[in-house]
């Protein structure tokens, strides 16, 4: 797939539709998105935006992540993470920054690395 949309944290070559489930491991460089079920593992080097009919079970590390579906399990970013109105999250987050919009469920505990405080 060489079509590529640009989304807020860069570009976006990975969709995972609406009604399609996947198991395992899913790496990519660049943006992901998910509007249909996955559990594994999943990595991206660039923006994770999980749409409002995503569901995820999964250990998630990207770049950024912007979340407004459900997911359970745990998600690192190395940048920030942002829980839309309506999501759901079951897990620990490790993130830069976090943008929590009103009506999402979160349960679990954040965190933010040394040296990111905000301005730095």
């Amino acid at each position: 797939m060489d079509k590529k949309t640009d989304i807020g944290g860069g570009a976006l070559s990975t969709i995972l539709a609406k009604g399609t489930k996947w198991n395992g491991t899913l790496k990519a460089e660049s943006g992901v998105r998910v509007d249909g079920e996955f559990e594994g593992v999943l990595e991206t080097a660039g923006t994770l935006v999980v749409g409002k009919d995503g569901l995820l079970k999964a250990e998630i590390r990207a770049k950024d992540a912007i979340i407004g579906g459900k997911v359970v399990g745990n998600v690192t970013a190395t940048n920030k993470i942002e829980l839309q109105g309506g999501s759901s999250l079951t897990g620990d987050v490790k993130c830069r920054g976090i943008i929590i919009d009103s009506d999402v469920f979160f349960e679990g505990h954040s965190k933010m690395g040394a040296g990111h405080e905000p301005g730095k």
